[in-house]
């Protein structure tokens, strides 16, 4: 309780509340809580804003692309013609996000007492909890469970903690990973982030994800080749190889994902038939027919949320085309459509999936707040000082690369993975450089 009455004092309610949503909605079954605390943050932005307590940053340019971006969702929202179905993802997902960046970014409270660097490290650390938290109860559910074979279902609200979590986890990895070697914290804190970390890449392993399990070893890869010269590096891989050896060696439920990997290598994967279709076949199918249908609403696009692609298929008369079609990526987009229900057939790519949902205009406006990111990160390339510094630039460069390669064969976006939290750091380190420059020349 002590503790909690020295950290009332520099951190408001909205700032717990918003960090509260960050740990809350990485956490399988925890929908009950996660409305609750996004009824707590719109009250609590409505009573900051009549009191003046909010001060929106538009010289900002993080904050300024933003806005457009919700401008422009927004919009196409309202001109799409599944708008009413369009308010579901509006409500679920946009509105929490903007309101968490709202009050982590634009709390006068918070900038007057110079406490930016401390609400990212609290913004920091609900991402690294839950990904403790869903780790272990992942780790038990697998044991208990074994390897699920519906990590694809649409189905959230009745998901297990180990469903889903493969492609969860390699988003957050390069975050923890980040953490371990950059961040202040005690040795035990330590030691406890690496054994979630062992034990996720094993989750990931055992899950049969190929996309997170490639990706999470060529970021980690990547974030480790240049730390290969410490001992400390290299006792936490022989540690960390050795445990997964001995978990796989000792289980036989790894004996049923040893096929499905193999496929990465089979020259059959990346193939078309008129026999068979390869899974990259598919996607490369379901991109070009998701595509063709976003040509007819090319700037807005057809409104928030995926699901509805299986109406605007059927309804626009494609799909029976695409069964006609002379074409095999034609008729293979065609079976897919077929093969699934809706609420199951969805892009399978961000990218094509965001020029779908909100179009040209929407895509441009999200990739400018990568880009944003990212920038500001290479600037902490050269002049990171601090390790809350030093951490964003790892964190967020590798993050956006591994944010890049999932979504390739996925479209994870919005409040998935770790994005919502560095567009939160991100103008929380520049607003602290700027009230730590007595010339207010360092805005950014």
């Amino acid at each position: 309780m002590k503790t909690v009455r020295n950290l009332l004092p520099s951190h408001t309610l909205a700032t717990w509340f918003a960090c509260a949503y960050l740990f809350f909605s990485h956490v399988p079954r925890t929908t009950a809580m996660v409305n609750i605390i996004v009824g707590l943050m719109l009250v609590t932005t409505l009573v900051l804003t009549l009191k003046g307590k909010l001060q929106i940053d538009w010289r900002s340019s993080l904050v300024r692309a933003y806005t457009a971006f919700v401008s422009v969702v927004v919009l196409g929202i309202a001109f799409s013609p599944y708008w009413q179905e369009s308010l579901i993802p509006l409500r679920r997902e946009l509105l929490p996000m903007t309101l968490v960046f709202v009050l982590l970014t634009s709390q006068v409270t918070v900038k007057q007492s110079g406490q930016e660097a401390s609400v990212a490290l609290m913004a920091i650390w609900s991402i690294i909890a839950a990904f403790v938290t869903r780790t272990a109860l992942a780790f038990v559910d697998w044991i208990g469970q074994g390897v699920h074979t519906d990590f694809y279902t649409s189905n959230r609200s009745v998901a297990k903690f180990f469903d889903f979590y493969a492609i969860d986890a390699s988003l957050l990895l390069p975050v923890i990973v980040a953490a371990i070697f950059s961040l202040s914290m005690k040795k035990a804190t330590r030691a406890l982030l690496v054994a979630s970390l062992i034990a996720g890449l094993l989750l990931i392993l055992v899950s049969s994800v190929r996309t997170a399990l490639v990706v999470s070893a060529v970021v980690l890869l990547v974030q480790l080749l240049p730390r290969l010269k410490s001992p400390r590096v290299w006792a936490g891989l022989v540690v960390g190889i050795v445990s997964l050896a001995i978990v796989v060696a000792s289980t036989k439920r790894f004996d049923s994902v040893v096929d499905r990997y193999a496929t990465v290598f089979a020259g059959s994967s990346y193939q078309g038939s008129e026999k068979g279709v390869s899974s990259v076949y598919e996607r490369l199918a379901i991109w070009k027919g998701t595509l063709e249908i976003a040509a007819e609403r090319p700037m807005l696009g057809y409104g928030l949320g995926w699901q509805k692609l299986y109406d605007a298929a059927y309804e626009g008369g494609y799909v029976a085309r695409w069964r006609e079609s002379d074409a095999l990526i034609d008729r293979t987009a065609a079976n897919y459509f077929d093969q699934y229900e809706k609420g199951m057939v969805n892009p399978h790519n961000l990218w094509v999936d965001i020029t779908f949902e909100t179009g040209l205009l929407g895509l441009m406006s999200y990739i400018l707040l990568l880009l944003l990111v990212f920038v500001r990160a290479l600037k902490y390339c050269k002049c990171a000082q601090t390790s809350l510094q030093i951490w964003f630039r790892e964190a967020a460069l590798s993050y956006l690369l591994a944010y890049g390669l999932i979504n390739m064969m996925g479209g994870f976006w919005l409040t998935s993975g770790a994005t919502l939290m560095l567009l939160v750091v991100s103008e929380l380190l520049a607003q602290d450089r700027v009230s730590n420059d007595p010339k207010g020349t360092a805005h950014a």
